[in-house]
C-alpha cells in the first residue's frame, strides 16, 4: 500500500512540474441565422471551469492543456449543444450553432461514467435538472426538488426534512454524491435529512438503478449526483471578479433564504466562498377536518388542519473553494460547513423534541494530464459529523441530548482514466472509505463502531457511429469493528469483527439507428451491506416516535447477509425538433431486502410502536416516462409520470413506503423577450397522485390526491449575466391530503397553500 502510495505522488509531482502544451480556446455562438447569441454559458465539463459569451457572441479561455474535452453550449430558449474536441494547437477555434427551443434537454453527464460523456451514450437511465430548471424548481429541501423526476420521490417529514426515493429504494439505499464525495451524514434514518444547500449549484443528475459499479457499495437504487458551479478563471489580462445573490421566501411556513457567493478569477488560480442562512416558522395546513384510512378496514380516522406545532427549523451554512490550473490539469480544495437545527412536530401538540446538525466537510481533488490520452484524477475528502437529538426545548438549552452521535469520514478515490483508441476508453480505479462513529448521548440507540471499506474497479467503454457499449466490474470488502458499547443497565455489547464483501458489475450497450432515436439497456448487479444501524439497533428513536430493534439485537446468533440486487433497464430516447421523450422499464430483484417493518406491538415503557430490522427477497419493477412537445413557437407541453410495484416474499404483499403512481402535466407559454423583459413565462402544472391500496399489512392506505401549482416568471440583463425573477404558488387550491410516504400521514395532513419568490442575482465585473 506504501508503495502504491509513493508511485502515485511521484506521478503527480512529476505531472505537475512537467512541460505540457497548452492552447487558447475560442469561438462564435450563433443562430441558425448567423446571427450572434450573446450571454451564453460555455462550459469546459471535464476541467469543471466556465464562461460566458460577450454581446457579439464570441467566447474563449486561456492556457488550456492538450486533450480530448466537451464543450457545451447552454441558454434559455435553446437546445443546449455539445461539441467532442481534440485541443493539440496553440489556437484553436470551435463554433456552436444553436437552435431556438423551449424543449431544454441535457446533452452532457458524468453520473453514469466517472466522466463527461453524451447522453445518448449512456447505457443507464438518467435524468438531469439543470441550473435554470433547477432555479424554478427548487423546493426547501433537496428530496422534493428533485421528486417530479419519474421514478423518484420522497420520505418526508413535514416540511424542513425529506429523504430521496429512486424506484421504491431510500436511505442507505440511494446515494447522495456531492462534487465526487459520498455523503455519510448517518444517512440510515428515515429522517435524516442530507445536508446539502441547494445553492451555487451547477446541476443535478439521478441515475435511476444499481450503481455499486461506479460507487462501491449502497446505492442499489440509484444516486442523486450533486454538482456545485465551476469556479470562473480570468480569461484576459486582469482578474476577474464575479458573485451571485440569492433571495427567496416561501409563505407556507413563513420562510426566508438567502446566499451570497463572491468569487476571484485569475489567469490559474480562482476563489469562491459562499454564505447562506434559512430561517421558518411552524407549517401551515389546510384549515378543516379530513378523513384518513386505518389498519381496520372501511374504519376512517379524522385529522385536523392549521397550524403544526413544533415544526420550524433554521440553518446556516458557509463554504470556499480554490482551484488552480494549469499544464497539469486543475487541482481543487474546498471546506463546507452546515449547520441545522429542526424542531420536529408530534402528534402530542405539546411536544418539543429537536435535532441539531453540525457537518463539516474538507475536500482536495485534482485532475491530471498525464498525456493527452491518459488523466489521472483524485478525490479526497474528510466528514465530521454530529448530530444531537432533544426530547425537549429544556433538554435543548442544558445540552441534555438523548441521542447524540460523533461520525467521522475518510474517503480516497483514486482513477485513471485513459482513452486507449478514438472508440474505446475506460476507467481504473481503487477507493478507500474509513469511518468511525461514537454513541455519546443518553440513549445509544447505535453501538459504537469503526469500519474501514475498499473497493478495486474498472469500467470500459466502446463508442461508434450507432453502437455504444460499456461493461465493468468491482469488488469491494467492508469491515466492522464493533467497540464495547454500554447501552444501559442490563445491556452491554461486547467487541466483535463482521465482514462482508461482494462483486458488482453491470454491461449495457445503446442501438442509435438515427440521431434522433436511442434505444439503451442495461443489466446491473449491485450490493449494499448491513448497516450498524441495521444490525445493532436498540431502543427508542426519538425522531421517528418508534423502538427500533436490529437484526443482532433480536438474535445475535444470526448471520445476515448483504442485500444483492440484479436490475434489468429497457429504455427508448427519443429528440426531434418540436418533441422530446424517455420511456424505461425497469425489474430490480433484491435478494436479503432490509427494511424496518412494523410488529403491531408497542413498547410498554415509551409506549411507541415497535419495528424491527428484517430481510427477505423482494421484486421492485416499474415503468416511467417523461414527454415534451412543443406545438407552436411560444407553447411547451409536458407530461410525465411513473408506476412502480414491488413485493415482498416474506409476507407476499406489498413493501412498506412503495410510493404511488403519478402523473404530473405541465402547460407552458414563454416568449423570448416581452418589452425588455427576456424569456418571460406562465406556467400552470396539475400533479395527479393515485391512491395506494396496496400495502403492508400494517401500512395503512392513502387516497388519490390532485395537486395544481402556477409559476411566472422573466430574466434581466445585467452586464453579461441574466437576473432571475421566479413567482409561484404551490397547491394552489389549498387542497386537503397526506401523502402515502408522509411519516406524520396518521396524524396530520401535508402543507397547504404557499406563495413562493425566488430571485437570484449573478454579477461579474
Amino acid at each position: 500500500m506504501k508503495k502504491l502510495l509513493f508511485v502515485i505522488i511521484a506521478l503527480i509531482c512529476n505531472t505537475i512540474y512537467a512541460e505540457g502544451i497548452s492552447s487558447n480556446i475560442s469561438g462564435t455562438v450563433s443562430d441558425a441565422e448567423k446571427k450572434p447569441i450573446p450571454y451564453v454559458k460555455v462550459t469546459l465539463d471535464e476541467l469543471g471551469i466556465y464562461t460566458t459569451n460577450n454581446e457579439s457572441g464570441i467566447y474563449n479561455f486561456i492556457n488550456i492543456p492538450a486533450g480530448s474535452y466537451h464543450i457545451t453550449f447552454s441558454k434559455t430558449g435553446f437546445i443546449s449543444k455539445t461539441l467532442s474536441v481534440n485541443i493539440k494547437n496553440p489556437e484553436e477555434i470551435f463554433d456552436a450553432e444553436l437552435e431556438k427551443s423551449l424543449i431544454e434537454t441535457a446533452t452532457i453527464e458524468v453520473t453514469s461514467s466517472f466522466e463527461a460523456q453524451d447522453v445518448s451514450e449512456s447505457t443507464f437511465s438518467i435524468a438531469v435538472i439543470n441550473e435554470k430548471n433547477l432555479f424554478k424548481s427548487k423546493e426547501q429541501v433537496l428530496s422534493s426538488t428533485i421528486s417530479g423526476i419519474p421514478g423518484v420521490n420522497a420520505i418526508t417529514t413535514g416540511i424542513g426534512i425529506g429523504k430521496p426515493v429512486i424506484r421504491g429504494l431510500s436511505s442507505l439505499s440511494v446515494l447522495i454524491i456531492h462534487d465526487g464525495v459520498k455523503q455519510e451524514t448517518q444517512q440510515w434514518g428515515d429522517e435524516h435529512s442530507p445536508e446539502i444547500s441547494l445553492y451555487d449549484l451547477d446541476r443535478i443528475e439521478i441515475l435511476r438503478g444499481p450503481a455499486s459499479l461506479l460507487y462501491g457499495a449502497d446505492g442499489i437504487g440509484g444516486v442523486v449526483n450533486i454538482l456545485t458551479k465551476p469556479l470562473i478563471f480570468s480569461t484576459r489580462q486582469k482578474p476577474v471578479y464575479y458573485g451571485q445573490l440569492d433571495l427567496g421566501g416561501f409563505s407556507v411556513n413563513n420562510q426566508t433564504t438567502g446566499n451570497l457567493m463572491l468569487g476571484l478569477g485569475l489567469k490559474n488560480f480562482s476563489f469562491k466562498g459562499h454564505m447562506g442562512y434559512r430561517n421558518s416558522g411552524d407549517v401551515k395546513t389546510p384549515d378543516g377536518t379530513l378523513l384518513i384510512n386505518t389498519l381496520h378496514p372501511g374504519i376512517k380516522d379524522t385529522i385536523t388542519g392549521g397550524r403544526l406545532s413544533n415544526s420550524g427549523n433554521k440553518e446556516f451554512q458557509t463554504g470556499m473553494s480554490f482551484g488552480l490550473s494549469g499544464d497539469f490539469g486543475i487541482i481543487n480544495a474546498g471546506f463546507e460547513n452546515f449547520n441545522r437545527e429542526l424542531r420536529m412536530h408530534d402528534a402530542d401538540p405539546v411536544a418539543t423534541g429537536n435535532q441539531k446538525l453540525n457537518t463539516s466537510q474538507f475536500e482536495l481533488s485534482g485532475n491530471f494530464n498525464l498525456s493527452s490520452h491518459t488523466q489521472l484524477e483524485s478525490v479526497f475528502s474528510f466528514q465530521d459529523h454530529t448530530r444531537k437529538e432533544f426530547e425537549s426545548t429544556e433538554d435543548k438549552e442544558n445540552n441534555l441530548a438523548f441521542l447524540n452521535w460523533k461520525l467521522n469520514t475518510f474517503q480516497g478515490d483514486i482513477r485513471l482514466h485513459q482513452d486507449l483508441t478514438k472508440s474505446i476508453c475506460g476507467t481504473i480505479g481503487v477507493s478507500l472509505t474509513k469511518g468511525k462513529n461514537e454513541s455519546i448521548g443518553i440513549n445509544k440507540l447505535i453501538p459504537n463502531f469503526s469500519s474501514t471499506s475498499f473497493g478495486i474497479y474498472t469500467l470500459e467503454k466502446y463508442n461508434s457511429e450507432k453502437w455504444s457499449f460499456s461493461a465493468g466490474g468491482r469488488f469491494d470488502t467492508k469491515t466492522l469493528e464493533i467497540r464495547e458499547t454500554i447501552f444501559d443497565s442490563t445491556k452491554t455489547l461486547n467487541p466483535q469483527s463482521i465482514k462482508f464483501n461482494a462483486f458488482s458489475g453491470s454491461i449495457g450497450g445503446v442501438f442509435r439507428p438515427n440521431k434522433n432515436l436511442d434505444i439503451f439497456t442495461n443489466i446491473g448487479r449491485g450490493w449494499r451491506a448491513p448497516s450498524e444501524y441495521e444490525l445493532f439497533v436498540d431502543g427508542e428513536h426519538e425522531g421517528t416516535s418508534r423502538v427500533e430493534r436490529g437484526i443482532l439485537t433480536l438474535n445475535p446468533s444470526s448471520e445476515p447477509a448483504p442485500e444483492s440486487s440484479l436490475n434489468f433497464d429497457l429504455g427508448i430516447r427519443i429528440r426531434y425538433k418540436g418533441f422530446n421523450g424517455e420511456i424505461s422499464l425497469f425489474n430490480n430483484f433484491v435478494n436479503d431486502f432490509l427494511y424496518p417493518a412494523p410488529t403491531n406491538t408497542v413498547d410498554s415503557s415509551s409506549m411507541l410502536p415497535v419495528f424491527e430490522i428484517r430481510q427477505s427477497k423482494s421484486t421492485f419493477r416499474g415503468i416511467e416516462y417523461s414527454f415534451q412537445f412543443q406545438p407552436l413557437e411560444f407553447l411547451l407541453l409536458s407530461w410525465s409520470g411513473d408506476y412502480l410495484a414491488t413485493k415482498n416474499d416474506a409476507t407476499g404483499s406489498t413493501l412498506p413506503f412503495t410510493p404511488p403512481a403519478k402523473n404530473i402535466l405541465e402547460i407552458k407559454l414563454q416568449k423570448s423577450n416581452l418589452w425588455k423583459l427576456y424569456n418571460p413565462y406562465f406556467s400552470i402544472k396539475a400533479k395527479f397522485v393515485a391512491a395506494q391500496d396496496k400495502t403492508d399489512l400494517l401500512e395503512t392506505k392513502t387516497d388519490a390526491y390532485t395537486l395544481v401549482n402556477i409559476g411566472t416568471g422573466f430574466d434581466l440583463t445585467m452586464s453579461k449575466y441574466v437576473m432571475s425573477i421566479d413567482f409561484s404558488v404551490d397547491n394552489l387550491l389549498d387542497t386537503k391530503y397526506v401523502d402515502h410516504l408522509s411519516r406524520y400521514k396518521s396524524f396530520a395532513m401535508n402543507p397547504g397553500r404557499s406563495f413562493n419568490l425566488k430571485i437570484s442575482v449573478p454579477f461579474e465585473f
